[in-house]
């Protein structure tokens, strides 16, 4: 049997953080309640294609947004729902990403108890003044209690993520965090550096001239120590941002970054099945009405021809540290040509029939991949 992920978006928030450029909104009730009959509604539809009997999922994967604004049973319910109109593999990796304000003792229980068996904490800093910074609503001791109560109620394969790079931090500033995160032992660590996006706060205010950004060598060396220390942990690395204990990589990123298949569900949801890109509308009423007209919400639907899933495998999969297939670079003069070139440049390595990016390779990895398309 064919294998592939289920990704489901939910587009509410506590509150829009300082970075956020995705299509979310504040949580309100009525609408919330349409927006969860929608994405039932949808479920229901993509269950019903022919195509999609022939598979297994292995991995689903509730984002968004943030997912623990909905509550615990409701959560619960919608993974049986994907049990009952899915071939849910009965060991399938189940991550919900949360927010540490929205959880507590007994959600967690709740939650563990409905199959969710992975939990993904959007923590970003464990200091109380990067986070008011960064606009998220935690205080460092709520993520570490939240972190606490999931052990407890019986997680054992738990993410957190952190940012670095934040504006006006100098050299190590974020090194308390990452140590802070390291003393909890999670499963999972994901250390993205700070990415200033058009149209959020962090956006206006660069546009402005009145954000203070580290150098690019603050950045480096920031990133560089993360690697040292999270290795020295025991950790691996398996992505450019991402690290885990043996055992625990994160599959749902793993089959995204290899291309696999994934249906995804909810608004401005991005499937790729079946040699087919499909995009959901990110206008969330419109996504909500269509739904109610017993139609799919997909503003753009097209086949994938050989040469864009090969172009598509090479820059993601050059974000794995494993890199990717020599071969799938033999196929194009042009791509054999920028191999070359990179490699002379020290940015990829070539290691029998494997190409991987190198340490100075990890920095440029957006300038590495635009190369190739």
């Amino acid at each position: 049997m064919k294998r592939a992920g289920l990704y489901i978006d939910f587009p509410f928030c506590i509150a829009r953080c300082a970075f956020c450029a995705f299509p979310i909104q504040g949580f309100r009730a009525g609408l919330a309640e349409d927006y969860l009959a929608a994405l039932h509604k949808e479920l229901t539809l993509i269950a019903e294609t022919p195509a999609v009997r022939d598979y297994e999922i292995t991995s689903l994967y509730l984002g968004g947004g943030t997912p623990t604004t909905y509550s615990a049973e409701i959560l619960s319910g919608l993974v049986a729902g994907c049990r009952e109109h899915f071939q849910v593999a009965s060991d399938a990796e189940i991550t919900l990403e949360a927010h540490p304000a929205t959880l507590n003792a007994s959600r967690l229980s709740c939650l563990r108890q409905g199959g969710i068996n992975r939990l993904s904490m959007g923590v970003q800093s464990f200091s109380d003044a990067q986070l008011r910074t960064l606009g998220r609503n935690h205080t460092a001791e709520e993520a570490d209690t939240a972190f606490h109560a999931a052990r407890s109620a019986g997680f054992t394969n738990i993410g957190i993520d952190l940012i670095y790079g934040l504006p006006e931090q100098d050299a190590d500033a974020w090194t308390p965090s990452l140590q802070h995160a390291l003393a909890l032992s999670p499963e999972h660590l994901s250390v993205y550096g700070l990415s200033i996006e058009k149209g959020t706060l962090f956006g206006r205010q660069e546009k402005a001239g009145t954000l203070m950004r580290p150098r690019d060598e603050v950045l480096i060396g920031d990133y560089e120590s993360a690697r040292a220390q999270l290795t020295a942990a025991g950790y691996f690395q398996y992505e450019i941002s991402n690290f885990a204990k043996p055992g625990f990589p994160c599959r749902h990123n793993q089959r995204y970054w290899d291309r696999g298949e994934i249906i995804a569900l909810g608004l401005a949801g991005h499937s790729y099945f079946q040699q087919e890109w499909r995009e959901n509308t990110e206008i969330l009423q419109k996504y909500i009405e269509t739904l109610k007209r017993g139609m799919l919400p997909s503003i753009r639907c097209e086949k994938v021809s050989e040469a864009d899933e090969r172009i598509d495998k090479i820059i993601f999969g050059l974000r794995k540290t494993e890199g990717i297939p020599l071969q799938l670079l033999m196929h194009d003069i042009l791509h054999s040509q920028t191999l070359a070139r990179l490699a002379k440049d020290g940015l990829v390595e070539i290691d029998k029939d494997r190409v991987r990016l190198t340490s100075a390779g990890m920095h440029w990895a957006d300038e590495v991949a635009i190369a190739f398309i």
